[in-house]
């Protein structure tokens, strides 16, 4: 196993310099969402590719939309003629308002909702939403399903339970809020959202030694060029993604009114460990898809990136070829 290089190392490395180009959208900008729910609250946002197809990617705990980044080229840039996708940055994070307020994902639905209404998305679109993101789209689901083409619940639950013993669980959870220095912070993220395969695999890039290295560098690329949180934003998220709760019956009313439903879910999760995909799968019902990455960890969009794609894409092209989106 290569030995992973130290953040000064990192800072020094001639990869640095184009470790993330942001790619540039078709549309950008801040739309106001709940209006009459305690807002205006501006939502940045952004639409890459020009495609007939639209597609919606909801961003989970903390993370701001360029965390999408290897799914914005697959689909808005690699395959732009076909897809348009919209990623925003939920309130709390980027660029989006961060207001002192509860948040909850119900709420969050419905800013979802306000924002592709400001857009004039109004036909069904293809959604997909990782961890918190995931929970978000439970609550459209219900509230919402005939917006909806597919669904891909990507690394959530519909509450969240232990799984593993109490102390280790509190330990975990306590990593998210305790203060820590940028090597803590790095280590603590590579070892509660990856599986072990995929840190110690060579950079796909051959730019870094390792994956390992590559998220390190594309984490401290963020932390200089994206908006962090304030603590009380990420504290009001955490709350809503905490106190989530989607029981087996309204989970089984999205099965039943959203034809084209997958579960994906990595099996060595730590943060939503893989009996919540599961308990989904099973109330769901009989027409939901399950795809498990048995070697991968909280981030299967970047651990098996080219599968995960390729496996979001048939869903969609089966859905919209279903519906006669596109002729």
């Amino acid at each position: 196993m290569a030995e992973m290089l130290s953040i000064s190392e990192l800072l020094a490395h001639p990869g640095m310099q184009e470790i993330v180009i942001p790619f540039t959208p078709s549309k950008t900008g801040l739309a106001e969402v709940a209006i009459g729910r305690g807002g205006p609250i501006k939502i940045n946002y952004e639409i890459h590719g020009t495609g007939p197809i639209k597609l919606v990617f909801i961003m989970g705990l903390r993370a701001p939309l360029i965390a999408w980044q290897r799914q914005i080229r697959y689909f808005g840039h690699e395959h732009g003629e076909r897809y348009s996708m919209l990623v925003f940055d939920n309130r709390g994070v980027g660029g989006s308002d961060k207001p002192l307020m509860r948040y909850t994902t119900s709420e969050m639905a419905l800013d979802t909702r306000d924002l592709m209404d400001h857009l004039g998305w109004i036909e069904p679109v293809h959604m997909v939403g990782v961890s918190m993101g995931g929970m978000i789209l439970q609550e459209f689901a219900y509230r919402f399903p005939d917006r909806l083409a597919s669904v891909v619940f990507q690394s959530t639950a519909a509450v969240i339970k232990a799984e593993v013993p109490f102390f280790e669980n509190l330990r975990r959870r306590a990593a998210l809020i305790k203060p820590k220095t940028l090597e803590e912070r790095l280590q603590a993220a590579r070892e509660n959202l990856f599986g072990h395969k995929f840190l110690n695999t060579p950079d796909e890039m051959g730019t870094f030694p390792t994956n390992a290295d590559r998220f390190n560098a594309e984490e401290i690329w963020k932390t200089e060029n994206v908006n962090q949180p304030p603590f009380l934003g990420f504290m009001s998220q955490l709350v809503a993604a905490g106190w989530h709760s989607c029981s087996p019956e309204r989970l089984r009313y999205i099965g039943d009114h959203v034809k084209y439903v997958l579960v994906a879910y990595g099996g060595q999760d730590k943060m939503i460990e893989p009996p919540h995909s599961e308990h989904m799968i099973k109330c769901l019902g009989p027409r939901v898809r399950s795809h498990l990455f048995p070697d991968a960890g909280h981030v299967i969009s970047t651990e098996h990136v080219h599968e995960y794609n390729d496996m979001v894409r048939e869903l969609i092209e089966e859905a919209a070829a279903s519906v006669n989106n596109v002729q």
